[in-house]
């Protein structure tokens, strides 16, 4: 089910994370590891349907990369990711790194409602409509 706020989302998920850009790998029909299961809720918060049926996920997952700095940008992730692609295979893993998979996106299949865990503080984060502009999600 989509509703009128779903479909007017800026960005499909918060394109920034207290002030730091983030680049979201893409959606996958959420993979069944211990980590998943242990950590959702057995209900949605949005919509209260069961976030297991007959033993399978009734959720997306997609991962945010990061930046460990606020100076970085989405163009600057790019230019990396392009840098390291001409590298050689035994030199890719040398080139430092500035963007952490340390965010985890949930979403419910019934209502479209957003979780995020933020795994660097261990918090988890239900967003609404303000998370999804240019700014992004900015915790208060």
């Amino acid at each position: 089910m989509t509703d009128l706020l779903t479909l007017l989302r800026e960005h499909d998920l918060p394109p920034r994370w207290d002030g730091r850009a983030v680049v979201w790998e893409g959606w996958e029909y959420a993979p069944i590891t211990t980590l998943h299961l242990h950590m959702r809720p057995d209900v949605c918060e949005g919509c209260g349907m069961p976030t297991m049926e007959r033993g399978f996920p009734c959720w997306s997952t997609n991962k945010g990369l990061r930046a460990d700095s606020a100076r970085l940008t989405h163009d600057d992730y790019r230019a990396e990711e392009e840098a390291r692609a001409r590298l050689p295979f035994r030199v890719k893993g040398k080139m430092p790194r500035y963007w952490w998979i340390e965010l985890h996106a949930f979403r419910c299949h019934h209502c479209q409602l957003d979780t995020v865990w933020d795994t660097a503080t261990d918090e988890w984060w239900v967003l609404d409509h303000t998370d999804y502009g240019d700014d992004g999600s900015v915790s208060s």
